[in-house]
């Protein structure tokens, strides 16, 4: 399967699932993100019809930063 850099996208419900935080606060930090300039911005968003998506690889570095989220209850 070849992959293209729209692979890298995704949604704030799944940033969430992968990183572990909460999806409200993944929404927060693609809305906070977006409502920067787009040169200061800590990860590259898109807004889309549905909501936000946000770039993984800068998503990744973030939670490097931060640390992954407590586990949402299953």
């Amino acid at each position: 399967m070849e992959h293209t850099n729209d692979d890298i996208w995704v949604s704030t419900s799944e940033g969430a699932e992968l990183t572990g935080y909460n999806r409200d606060h993944v929404q927060k930090l693609a809305r906070d993100n977006w409502n920067r300039d787009e040169n200061q911005r800590l990860i590259k968003v898109k807004k889309r019809a549905r909501g936000y998506d946000i770039w993984l690889p800068d998503l990744v570095r973030y939670i490097e930063k931060y640390g992954y989220g407590p586990h949402q209850n299953e």
